[in-house]
């Protein structure tokens, strides 16, 4: 396994309390090559990409989460997804360079949500939506968890020019969870020790020691986390059925090959006027969405 890019989960023996370490190299790297980020929205992408990976494998059954912020001001969009195969992937638009100032005031110019798709036959769809909290995306989803009223839960995150990683801990579901509320102190507090170069550079059983040394934790094996994007031919053939005849023999006439480009990985999809004339012929029922993803 690349130890780069993997989720691994540990376990609290004497406490109700569970917890995972992401770290990201690779596939955060490949996300950053596919769109000239500016330094802070790669940050807040990177940092975004570890939230969604640790709270996906909270998720029972197999799906995809999604971490999403709209806003009106110079940050429009930030979205993260993580399926349960741990494939990821993220893009953020924005306006211009943001200063950190800028950024913190159009975040708060924004909502947050995140949402489940399952894949279960007739599973019911999960969506959350709370208004941005805090200075930071760390602050955002911990008050997300407290709004929600969901799960005691705890993040640090850490990114640098190369990597992005980050912790969580959450309490387990109990009877009486007011019962373990000291241990949960206990422990949040050993973690606010956490420093952000131990998050990127230490390897976990070493970090979890430092951190818990008189604690008796279970790690268990980790799972590799890759770069991956979800778009396809299919969908980008749905596209142009939305688009709609008539204004696709227009383009037709002005460039004779209509393009579809993925807004995740930038991959190129080219359609001539043959391809859309199939597209056209095979499909007697256009769809009723445009997202390649």
């Amino acid at each position: 396994m690349n130890e780069k890019d993997n989720l691994q989960r540990f376990l609290f023996e004497k406490a109700p309390v569970r917890g995972e370490i992401v770290r990201l190299h690779d596939s955060y790297q490949q996300i950053l090559e596919q769109h000239a980020y500016p330094p802070l929205i790669r940050q807040l992408l990177g940092e975004a990409l570890a939230v969604v990976t640790l709270l996906s494998a909270l998720i029972k059954g197999n799906g995809r989460l999604t971490l999403q912020f709209r806003g009106t001001g110079k940050l429009k969009l930030l979205l993260a997804q993580c399926d349960h195969l741990f494939h990821i992937r993220g893009i953020v638009q924005h306006e211009g360079e943001l200063s950190s100032s800028e950024l913190l005031e159009a975040q708060q110019q924004g909502v947050l949500a995140i949402m489940v798709d399952s894949e279960t036959p007739n599973a019911s769809k999960y969506q959350g939506i709370v208004a941005w909290q805090g200075e930071t995306l760390t602050q955002a989803i911990e008050g997300y968890f407290m709004q929600s009223e969901q799960l005691p839960t705890r993040l640090w995150l850490a990114v640098n020019e190369t990597h992005a990683a980050g912790l969580l801990l959450q309490v387990l579901p109990q009877e009486k969870p007011e019962l373990f509320s000291q241990q949960w102190e206990h422990l949040t507090l050993l973690t606010d020790t956490l420093k952000p170069n131990e998050l990127l550079q230490v390897d976990n059983p070493t970090l979890l020691h430092r951190l818990y040394s008189e604690e008796d934790v279970r790690l268990f094996e980790g799972a590799a986390v890759t770069f991956r994007c979800t778009c396809s031919i299919k969908r980008c053939e749905n596209a142009i059925l939305i688009l709609g005849h008539v204004e696709a023999e227009q383009e037709l006439e002005n460039k004779q090959v209509i393009t579809v480009t993925c807004e995740f990985c930038n991959k190129e999809y080219p359609f001539d006027r043959v391809d859309v004339a199939a597209i056209f012929k095979n499909n007697g029922h256009p769809p009723t969405s445009t997202k390649l993803h």
